[in-house]
């Protein structure tokens, strides 16, 4: 064996195993100390840019839970207003239903009308959640916003809960039980309510017992004439190609309202409901009665006519009578009383049927985001949490080492002192 103070062979070995062992050492306690085998992108760096996505995509579905929680807020809160606003309205029709007796004191009866109402716009304006309010209108309710915008993905995704009540100013104008103009914030009197009013009419359409899909053709209409003079067309579309248009009269405040309809698949009930679902959506409030005529009252409505399908439709005019639809008789003040309530709570149960169908759409969306936040978290730790088992079985395997390395290095250094010894006398 050659004997050198220059180069010891022996010490470097020693040092490189101690190194290699000490670097080792490091990265098992800092995968004991941190619990990831991959905490920076010096360890992987493929795995930690996988990891890192991932995990900013589990903050974003947080941030995602964030805006459905709130949006589920403000859907209950309409919701619980909307269930007390319709059990007022069914104590409402049993008022009304009373008011048809004789000898009740019409004023007495006019005046709990408005209370009613006074309590259904006060439900509806207390319904704000967060700034948000969907049953009335801004003015209405001081709300900074009549609509809820809710993230649902990742990507931006989002549902909105659209407010209610259109361009009315107040939900009971929206459900025909004041006027249209009735004022934001306004308390109503018994001179406000249009339940009760021996100046509201309304009209009896009657249908026939042979109705059948050919009184659905492409141009037949209804035709409903107001208070006012003014007169609103409701016609039919079977090719869903119209666009509602100026009545042909030329009056500016007639319109044309398109009701679309399938007679080769939708049932003669079923179009039947779409036009009063259509009346109901612009300012009447209609009813389908037992024998299947519709009742409509709202904006004064006096009378109304029925015609055919036309060469000419979009417009008001129509080429003969139509035999399955017939033209509307005069509702007695009782009967157009009760069938106001009753088309308002029926724009009701539509309002409670659209929150339900958010709130399970929100639900269900929440449920989503979590199960896919969890399903992320769990192939984050896959990807990057240590084996702690193994690693603690490493951390003894290599302290060991380590001082083997320190003592066997120790020994190589001591051998160049062994050289003095052949120079000793």
């Amino acid at each position: 064996m050659t004997l050198s103070i220059n180069t010891n062979t022996a010490a470097m070995a020693a040092l490189e195993s101690l190194s290699t062992t000490t670097t080792a050492l490091n990265t098992t306690e800092n995968e004991v100390s941190t619990g990831k085998k991959v905490s920076t992108s010096s360890d992987n760096p493929a795995i930690y840019a996988i990891s890192q996505s991932m995990t900013g995509n589990i903050a974003g579905l947080a941030a995602v839970s964030d805006s459905l929680s709130l949006g589920a807020q403000v859907v209950n809160t309409a919701n619980t207003a909307a269930e007390d606003i319709g059990s007022t309205l069914a104590t409402l029709q049993q008022t009304v239903t009373q008011a048809g007796t004789t000898g009740i004191d019409q004023s007495t009866m006019q005046t709990q009308v408005a209370n009613a109402i006074n309590e259904i716009n006060a439900y509806a304006r207390g319904s704000t959640f967060n700034g948000v309010n969907v049953l009335t209108s801004q003015a209405d309710s001081g709300a900074a916003n009549g609509s809820a915008n809710i993230v649902t993905g990742l990507q931006g995704n989002s549902i909105t809960i659209s407010n209610q009540v259109g361009a009315s100013n107040t939900l009971s104008s929206f459900l025909g039980l004041t006027a249209a103009g009735f004022a934001a914030g306004a308390t109503a009197t018994a001179t406000d309510q249009t339940v009760l009013n021996a100046a509201e009419t309304g009209v009896n359409i009657k249908t026939s017992s042979t109705l059948a899909a050919t009184d659905f053709g492409n141009g037949a209409n209804v035709v409903l004439k107001n208070g006012d003079g003014t007169t609103t067309t409701f016609e039919f579309d079977t090719t869903g190609t119209q666009t509602t248009s100026a009545d042909s009269t030329g009056a500016t405040a007639n319109h044309v309202v398109t009701v679309l309809v399938d007679p080769a698949n939708q049932s003669t009930s079923t179009m039947l409901g779409d036009l009063v679902n259509a009346m109901n959506q612009n300012g009447y409030n209609a009813v389908i009665q037992n024998d299947g005529s519709i009742n409509v009252t709202g904006q004064g409505v006096q009378s109304s006519t029925a015609a055919a399908a036309d060469a000419t439709p979009g417009v008001a005019s129509a080429a003969g009578s139509n035999t399955g639809i017939d033209g509307g008789t005069a509702l007695d003040a009782s009967t157009a009383a009760i069938t106001t309530v009753q088309g308002a709570i029926n724009k009701m149960n539509a309002i409670s049927t659209t929150l339900g169908a958010s709130s399970q759409e929100i639900t269900g969306m929440q449920s989503f985001t979590s199960d896919l936040s969890d399903a992320l978290t769990t192939g984050v730790g896959g990807l990057t949490d240590a084996d702690l088992s193994t690693a603690s079985a490493q951390l003894t395997s290599l302290q060991t080492k380590q001082q083997l390395a320190i003592q066997s290095l120790s020994i190589a250094n001591s051998q160049s002192q062994s050289i003095l010894s052949l120079f000793r006398g």
